[in-house]
């Protein structure tokens, strides 16, 4: 298969939202970090609906990636 085809294949694979090459899996540090991030963005926004929202699918997504570990520096909005 030419690189051209290859390529082709690969944007137009990315365009109907198909995965791309797989991506390392964050560390749970990394994780948290990135969680703590978006939460601190929700709360000083004032949005405590959102930041609630965060939280909660936060902690389950942590919780379901890393076998049922929590980020324990991130309390509740």
């Amino acid at each position: 298969m030419s690189m051209k085809l290859l390529a082709s294949a690969f944007l137009a694979a990315l365009a109907m939202g198909l995965p791309g090459p797989a991506q390392a899996k964050p560390s749970l540090e990394e994780a948290c970090a990135r969680f703590s991030s978006k939460l601190e963005s929700a709360v000083a926004s004032g949005d405590s609906a959102k930041a609630k929202k965060i939280f909660t699918e936060g902690s389950k997504r942590v919780a379901d990636n890393f076998n049922g570990a929590t980020c324990p520096n991130i309390k509740a909005p």
